[in-house]
């Protein structure tokens, strides 16, 4: 192999090239990169979601709520559902819907399958410029795709020194600064964070803050999607600008959904950026972190 004098330790390539993953080199760099552009986190606040216990991990079967008790009701809401008409299993799952529904318990074992409610915290990245917007390596398909998957949480591993790991313990270690500085800790101290991936959101600036929507996507142009619905049907039903805005509106929806995937724009006075959210749930030897008594209506 060529030597070269001034690279690290003289080699022109690492000698574990042969077992790197470009991917996943480019991936990080790319989360380097976003540590030094947008340096602060923002702790948006929790979702909650029913997961079940599976092979490796746990598999998030319902949608996510805003509330722990709303995610309570969608899991009692699917136990009938899988419920047979009559007999000892029928009972078993009304009996466990019915406990779930008046907010007695954050874990059910069902027919020998275990359900738990698991906190999803989100949180934005912000700098100079406001918040994080999509980065190059986020999957970003111009024509998402209708299939629509649940998130699985991997059991939480012992912990490595690869990129990914230091990465994900920085995120932990801003989550926990922040966390404590609002006094919303975890009650267990001793979890790993597992991210899971990235949602995305429309931000609006308004003055020197940037306000963002509640409605996640999965992709960035399902965001870009949603905003240009609003500059084309929302805005002219609901705000009923003048002929010119009207225009400007019209322009700015073909805008986001042109090839160009852009995630600012202005539009009559009004600035708009697709947001990038991240999501990371605390998993401990039991399994995910269920809610905290400082989560509202929990």
């Amino acid at each position: 192999m060529t030597i070269g004098d001034g690279d690290g330790g003289g080699l022109l390539f690492p000698r574990d090239l042969h077992t790197m993953d470009p991917v996943a080199e480019v991936i990080s760099a790319d989360a380097r990169r976003s540590l030094i552009a947008y340096p602060d986190l923002v702790v948006a606040g929790p979702l909650f979601a029913a997961a079940e216990q599976v092979p490796g991990g746990w598999q998030i079967v319902c949608p996510c709520d805003p509330l722990p008790q709303g995610a309570r009701e969608l899991l009692a809401a699917r136990l009938r559902g899988w419920a047979p008409a009559d007999g000892r299993a029928a009972r078993e799952c009304h009996e466990a819907a019915l406990r779930l529904e008046a907010g007695e318990r954050d874990e059910v074992t069902v027919l020998a399958r275990r359900f738990r409610i698991a906190r999803i915290e989100q949180l934005m990245r912000t700098g100079p410029d406001g918040p994080e917007p999509p980065r190059p390596t986020d999957l970003d398909p111009l024509r998402p795709s209708r299939e629509r998957s649940l998130d699985f949480i991997p059991t939480a591993s012992s912990g490595g020194r690869d990129t990914a790991d230091l990465l994900t313990a920085e995120l932990l270690c801003q989550y926990l600064d922040e966390a404590a500085r609002t006094g919303t800790e975890p009650v267990e101290p001793f979890l790993a964070p597992v991210q899971l991936p990235p949602m995305f959101t429309v931000a609006e600036r308004t003055g020197k803050l940037w306000r963002p929507g509640t409605r996640l996507y999965r992709l960035p142009q399902e965001a870009r999607d949603s905003l240009a619905a609003y500059f084309r049907h929302v805005v002219p039903a609901v705000e009923q600008p003048g002929a010119a805005d009207r225009a400007a509106y019209a322009a700015a929806a073909d805008m986001m959904q042109d090839r160009r995937r852009r995630n600012d724009i202005a539009v009559a006075g009004r600035r708009f950026r697709i947001v990038r959210v991240e999501r990371m749930v605390l998993v401990g030897p039991d399994g995910p972190e269920t809610p905290r008594p400082c989560d509202l209506l929990g």
